[in-house]
């Protein structure tokens, strides 16, 4: 008789054991995602902790994704530039700000600058003028195939350069006629050119792309 009494509370404290563990593990599973500890791991095979679950992470990666493609075309000039080794590097994020401003491909003075100087390296000394702008033979010699005595506008820095050139040739080479052709420029901005000038320029865009 006293064995029978005895299974009574046994069992009744089992039912309430049961009880409060379902109701823990039914608070585990509903709680929001973002509330569980990102702390949980367990160890893998090889040694490493691994997490077993973890709050949603931010949107770090979206804003990342924004701001890389707001400065594709400056990152796509710097990247060309160091490749060619060109001091103009520094100087991508304003060579597209006055393109911007000035309303014409970010592609053209880069493209016109790898024409004429080879991307700044073969230049006047002390000139920091890359385009051959402002650069012209005052006394030709025929004989000798050579100049004998050259006009060349300089500049203090690229910099100045850059800001100085980019309005006059927007509005001497590209305004007129809206331009945007190689050979349209060439005709005035290099007359004398068989087109090379031109088929090098056009060359050079198309690398920026």
């Amino acid at each position: 008789m006293w064995k029978k009494l005895l299974l009574v509370p046994v069992w009744s404290s089992l039912n309430i054991a049961l009880l409060v563990f379902s109701l823990a593990f039914y608070a585990q599973i509903s709680a929001p995602q973002q509330l569980r500890s990102p702390a949980i791991a367990e160890l893998t095979p090889t040694g490493i902790p691994e997490l077993l679950y973890a709050a949603i992470p931010a949107p770090e990666n979206k804003i990342k994704t924004a701001v890389g493609s707001a400065d594709a075309r400056s990152e796509i000039l710097r990247q060309y530039l160091i490749k060619h080794e060109s001091p103009l590097y520094p100087y991508s994020d304003l060579l597209v700000k006055v393109a911007d401003e000035n309303r014409f491909d970010f592609r053209w003075m880069v493209a016109i600058a790898q024409q004429e100087s080879n991307l700044c390296k073969k230049i006047p000394e002390n000139s920091y003028n890359c385009w051959g702008w402002g650069i012209w033979c005052l006394d030709y010699s025929q004989e000798a195939q050579s100049c004998n005595e050259m006009k060349i506008t300089k500049f203090d820095s690229y910099e100045q350069a850059i800001i100085n050139i980019a309005p006059q040739f927007k509005e001497k080479f590209l305004s007129k006629g809206s331009r945007t052709q190689a050979e349209e420029v060439m005709g005035t901005y290099t007359p004398p050119s068989d087109g090379s000038w031109a088929y090098g320029v056009n060359q050079f865009m198309s690398e920026l792309e």
